[in-house]
């Protein structure tokens, strides 16, 4: 069953896909705090704006630049405090009921499309600005990945398991160290460094995963391999 999509969710989809160069409006606390309370008073997916998150962000940025002093200042960080935690919410809020939702796709599958995001109503997608889109990405790979370690288990294909396991030691991380860091040995039983720090490389993930952890190393937004 195709699910139908309204005309103003279809404008409200063409608008989430718009040039990023227009400009970034500030929002209010206001404003924000209006966008959460309707989101927590209405079962559905709301529509807000596009550049939500991006006005946040700018809004932000400019506040943390205002040189206040004293009860301004104090204010100044009180309003920064409230935006931070209303956009942490929304976001969470949204998140859930995506979940919630595509698992109400399919009534008999609940319990496994919930963890898997396999399906959300077109609708409710084009709600989904282009932020809340990335991170629905990076969940729907995660459970895909999980699911097909889970299925080459019980189905008994210990190879495919082997070429999954071969593809993780083999990805490779662009880090940018923060510490100084002595030569030590990959898992690949390369030699790597010494580092000094704002030094970038490119690392075997295990390894680099590790000096992430530890506050030794940054990742930098550029991936090596798969």
């Amino acid at each position: 069953m195709v699910t139908p999509i309204r005309k103003e969710d279809m404008e409200q989809y063409n608008q989430n896909n718009v040039n990023d160069s227009i400009s970034i409006k500030s929002v209010t606390i206001k404003e924000v705090y209006s966008l959460l309370s309707k989101e927590v008073q209405m079962p559905t997916l709301q529509s807000i704006p596009f550049d939500i998150y991006k006005s946040v962000a700018a809004t932000l940025e400019n506040l943390k630049e205002q040189e206040y002093e004293g009860l301004n200042a104090d204010l100044r960080d009180r309003i920064v405090n409230m935006m931070s935690q209303c956009v942490v919410l929304l976001l969470d809020i949204r998140q859930r009921k995506i979940l919630e939702q595509s698992a109400a796709v399919d009534p008999q599958k609940a319990e496994t499309s919930s963890l898997r995001l396999a399906i959300v109503p077109a609708v409710d997608y084009s709600k989904l600005t282009n932020e809340e889109k990335y991170i629905l990405d990076a969940q729907r790979e995660f459970n895909l990945r999980k699911e097909s370690v889970i299925a080459a288990t019980l189905q008994g294909r210990p190879k495919v398991l082997e070429s999954i396991s071969s593809r993780i030691l083999s990805k490779q991380t662009v880090v940018r160290f923060i510490k100084s860091m002595e030569q030590f040995i990959g898992v690949n039983m390369t030699k790597y460094g010494p580092y000094h720090e704002e030094d970038v490389t490119v690392l075997p993930f295990e390894n680099a995963r590790s000096l992430m952890e530890n506050g030794i190393a940054v990742e930098l937004e550029v991936n090596v391999g798969s």
